[in-house]
């Protein structure tokens, strides 16, 4: 595995902590919204970085 194989990982890792960021201040979002959420985003994430590369 290569370096460009985390990439998508590391990206859900930012998203995961800026939406926990947003969410500490606002409490929109219960912490397993949070990651039900990311979830979503890394699936959609792998799915863009498997198409493109």
């Amino acid at each position: 595995m290569s370096f460009a194989g985390l990439v998508p990982l590391l990206l859900a890792a930012v998203v995961w902590f800026v939406f926990w960021r947003i969410n500490a201040r606002r409490k929109w979002f219960t912490i397993g919204e949070v990651i039900f959420w990311d979830v979503i985003v890394l699936i959609v994430i792998q799915l863009i970085w498997l198409r493109w590369f």
